[in-house]
């Protein structure tokens, strides 16, 4: 994601949605990039170019624009978060055999598979794929939620756990996803939500408007007709599930959101200091939304 530093995106004629594809009407700008809303669904998106970003180790150890500071170094935290999801998720689940899209390190997986599910992870980063199957032992495809080939009515339960706001096209990811699911098949979504508290108190600074990393926002109302929209029912469950976190990567994406200056490289210090190992409990309402939706009945 090097490239995305320096970045100036060209700006295009319309303010297209990249969910519906209908013109938006401005919003705001913020990192060069224009913000737009979309009255006909309902999301907010980045109306601009962005560059071909690449999700490698970089990304997941801080050698990059945006992602982690330590991703691995803060693994049995987030094993525990995804454990809390899964725990979740598995009474909505009818069948066993569970898809994590964006599975980067197999995480999700790790925990997946300790609550009996046959869980497999489709990622595009090489290094964390073969880090995923050598230290794991985890079922990785090594692919694009876009590119990938599976055959259809493979999985029982997919997972889109805060990835579908980084994706160019994410109706094309739903269309995937249908056909990779069994008849009454879920899928489960977790991302930000615009119009909860945090993201109203923080306006353009709320940390989800994040680009060039994160392109698409949804509100609640809008995922939902996201999902019905692309063959999939109102949601069947709807969380606020709440996460721990590290000061580490807490400063970090503090430091990004501030920017440059006095605040924005103190708090890149204290991510990369000893105190950067404390650990502490965020509560989801009021940010982020999980929702778990069947896919629908054929027509």
């Amino acid at each position: 994601m090097e490239a995305a530093r320096d970045y100036a995106p060209p700006e295009r004629a319309q303010l297209l949605c990249r969910v519906c594809g209908e013109p938006g009407r401005s919003l705001f700008s913020k990192r060069g990039y224009r913000f737009a809303a979309c009255d006909a669904c309902g999301c907010r998106f980045v109306a601009d170019d962005v560059p071909g970003l690449v999700y490698d180790e970089g990304y997941f150890d801080g050698n990059s624009f945006g992602g982690y500071p330590a991703y691995l170094r803060d693994r049995e935290l987030i094993v525990e978060n995804f454990a809390r999801r899964v725990r979740w998720l598995a009474p909505h689940a009818r069948g066993r055999r569970l898809l994590d899209v964006g599975a980067a390190y197999g995480l999700l997986l790790e925990a997946a598979r300790d609550h009996g599910f046959e869980a497999t992870g489709l990622e595009p980063a090489s290094a964390c794929v073969a880090w995923a199957r050598r230290e794991l032992g985890v079922a990785m495809v090594e692919a694009t939620v876009e590119d990938a080939a599976i055959e259809p009515g493979s999985f029982d339960v997919v997972t889109l756990m805060d990835v579908i706001e980084h994706l160019v096209d994410p109706s094309v990811a739903l269309r995937n996803i249908r056909r990779w699911l069994r008849p009454d098949g879920l899928l489960v979504i977790e991302t930000g939500d615009f119009e909860a508290l945090l993201a109203r108190v923080c306006g353009r600074g709320w940390y989800y408007y994040d680009p060039p990393q994160h392109l698409t926002y949804f509100s609640r109302a809008s995922l939902t007709s996201f999902l019905e929209c692309h063959g999939f029912t109102a949601p069947c469950a709807v969380g606020h599930l709440g996460r721990s976190v590290s000061l580490r990567n807490f400063a970090h994406q503090l430091g990004r959101s501030l920017g440059g200056g006095l605040l924005g490289n103190a708090c890149r210090g204290l991510a990369a200091s000893r105190l950067g190992t404390v650990r502490f409990d965020v509560p989801d309402r009021g940010n982020v939304v999980a929702v778990a939706a069947r896919v629908a009945p054929e027509a």
